[in-house]
């Protein structure tokens, strides 16, 4: 009995000493990895704060290419067209809302309606003005 409780006893130790070396490898793996842990939420954070806003700048920037990409369609006029007309009129002053709110004074606030207000107002004023015959 005396040598089982003595073998037991030693098993026991050495299960200690086993388990105390785990814990500390343990420790040392928790300490190493939670300073990387929290970089990574770190890095996380800033690359979802860097999506935000490169699609808020994809936004702002299309307002910037509204005057181009409306060119076209605004010169031809409503003819057969009128759903994709309406569409760039409403892109148009979505553009102008925009840059009235955040950039009032800006060049292409005045690109956007100075040019698409120009060619309305000549579209129309062509289709429905008559031609006047000069005199003799």
């Amino acid at each position: 009995i005396r040598e089982n409780l003595d073998k037991s006893n030693q098993l026991t130790k050495s299960m200690v000493s086993i388990l105390s070396s785990f814990e500390s490898r343990l420790m040392q793996l928790e300490n190493s990895i939670i300073p990387v842990h929290k970089q990574t939420e770190n890095l996380q954070r800033l690359q979802e704060n860097v999506d935000k806003t490169l699609s808020c700048l994809d936004h702002v920037i299309s307002y910037y290419h509204v005057a181009k990409e409306t060119d076209k369609i605004i010169k031809e006029g409503p003819a057969g067209r009128l759903d994709e007309y309406l569409a760039c009129i409403a892109k148009i002053q979505k553009a102008v809302e925009y840059f009235q709110d955040n950039n009032p004074d800006s060049p292409e606030l005045n690109t956007v309606v100075g040019d698409t207000v120009s060619r309305v107002l000549f579209l129309f004023t062509g289709r429905t003005s008559l031609i006047v015959a000069p005199g003799p």
